[in-house]
């Protein structure tokens, strides 16, 4: 009976566990700068965006940068860095990030492991 408690316990414990990973749970800076970033790649798509965006963006993806995973999460969902060098593009054709940006963003990572796909050809 004892042996039977243990296993039940066990169990309840790893459900338990299952239930909080599956819970995510943001701190304020986090969902603060989520809802930002979704925002702004709204308006960026649908041409609205202006000069001034410019301190909101990189507000917000400094606090997303201090969480890769989260970053990535929302990188799969709306496609953030593409969106942000369409909107340096548009705004800021000068700025000096652009090039690695634009390479950056050209990359589909894989949702599983963050492995690249795309073109493995010369680069010359």
């Amino acid at each position: 009976m004892d042996n039977m408690m243990l296993w039940v316990g066990l169990a309840l414990v790893v459900a338990l566990l299952t239930f909080l990973n599956q819970k995510q749970v943001y701190s304020p800076g986090v969902k603060r700068a989520y809802r930002e970033l979704q925002e702004l790649t709204g308006k960026v798509r649908s041409g609205q965006s202006g000069d001034a965006d410019a301190d909101r963006w990189e507000r917000a993806l400094t606090e997303m940068n201090k969480h890769p995973n989260e970053f990535n999460k929302l990188e799969a969902e709306i496609g953030i860095r593409r969106a942000f060098v369409t909107y340096l593009e548009q705004h800021y054709p000068q700025d000096p990030r652009l090039p690695e940006l634009r390479e950056t963003a050209s990359y589909q990572k894989d949702s599983v492991w963050g492995i690249k796909i795309g073109d493995y050809g010369s680069k010359k």
